[in-house]
């Protein structure tokens, strides 16, 4: 075990500026992100906020395009219940395909957007007013797979917050939080 890698994780405080740390990129809001910000390479992604207190009052129908011919709306009254007290982060998301964010973080604004775009992770987003000015930044995994690296990252959300984000609607236990640091050591940053 690195000296470093336990100071490192306990002080993810999940806020932009420690997101800015670990070399996310991007911070383009829904609104004016487009295809061509987009790299094609696999990675993480997440979507930040700057309403960290109270609950925001969700919209009773989602922006979001259907999905399967089925609407994106939930209960809104379920969907606030999924709201995380003074959390910045509201959803971690992965591009694991050969075109990366390219691909699946467009679908995914595009989603938002109101069009049919295959993707319904995270879609209590599109319940929340405002959504097209709500952040997103990504991060390429290199080596890791996208999707280990987006399972440890909700493990340790979990175990500091107590839940998962609230758009993530899957808990990602395919790690113990040790087990997600062993993953990420190297990956973040230590200073």
């Amino acid at each position: 075990m690195s000296g470093t890698r336990p100071a490192t994780l306990s002080a993810m405080d999940w806020t932009r500026e420690w997101f800015e740390r670990q070399r996310f990129e991007g911070w383009k809001t829904f609104g004016e992100l487009t295809r061509d910000d987009l790299p094609k390479t696999r990675g993480v992604y997440v979507v930040l906020t700057e309403l960290t207190n109270a609950a925001p009052e969700v919209l009773s129908e989602s922006v979001g395009g259907f999905h399967k011919h089925k609407p994106l709306t939930d209960d809104p009254a379920k969907v606030t219940a999924n709201w995380q007290h003074a959390a910045e982060v509201l959803y971690i998301g992965m591009a694991g395909s050969e075109q990366g964010f390219h691909d699946r973080l467009w679908a995914y604004s595009q989603q938002g957007r109101g069009f049919r775009a295959g993707h319904r992770g995270g879609r209590y987003v599109w319940q929340l007013p405002k959504s097209e000015q709500l952040t997103v930044a990504w991060r390429a995994t290199g080596n890791l797979d996208a999707h280990d690296v987006e399972d440890a990252l909700l493990a340790i959300y979990i175990e500091r917050w107590g839940d998962r984000p609230f758009a993530n609607l899957r808990d990602g236990h395919r790690f113990t939080p040790n087990e997600a640091r062993e993953l990420l050591d190297g990956w973040l940053i230590t200073r």
